[in-house]
């Protein structure tokens, strides 16, 4: 006796899109640990290239970049790792969640270049906005969509 497959496998096969989007959202993982490591390497760099723009005389306090960097990555993983398995099984509302988190981070980025930080991070950071782009066009592409709409979904839904 042969035992038949309770799910159709045309219907719940992961696009490519998706599989893409997963590895590039671990290699931004990569990245934001790799840029806490270079703050942690790197902090006295930092800390100068943050003095540029503050006066000594300043009643500002240097900022401490390393807590921050770390608690930072922390929350990151947590947030990828939490949703990308639902992603994986076609949570529509998980594609919305990493959608927003990688836009975050995007926005977050950019924020940390206008403060011309030392060179190893202008070059992580622009790497990891190509890896941002390219995450939430993969998310938002058309087989990406169908995927998290379900064969169910009505045709005006598969945009």
């Amino acid at each position: 006796m042969t035992t038949q497959p309770t799910t159709d496998p045309m219907t719940t096969a992961r696009p490519a899109s998706v599989q893409r989007a997963v590895r590039l959202l671990w290699v931004l993982v990569g990245l934001a640990a790799l840029t806490a490591v270079l703050t942690v390497l790197l902090r006295a760099d930092l800390l100068d290239s943050w003095s540029v723009g503050h006066p000594v005389d300043a009643d500002i306090k240097q900022p401490a970049f390393v807590p921050v960097a770390i608690v930072l990555l922390v929350t990151f993983i947590g947030l990828i790792g939490t949703l990308v398995p639902f992603l994986v099984v076609g949570a529509n509302w998980a594609r919305h969640s990493l959608a927003a988190v990688v836009l975050m981070a995007a926005i977050a980025t950019v924020a940390g270049l206008r403060t011309e930080p030392p060179a190893q991070f202008v070059v992580a950071a622009v790497v990891s906005l190509v890896v941002d782009v390219a995450i939430l066009v993969l998310l938002w592409s058309r087989s990406t969509s169908a995927f998290v709409r379900g064969p169910g979904a009505a045709p005006g839904d598969q945009g």
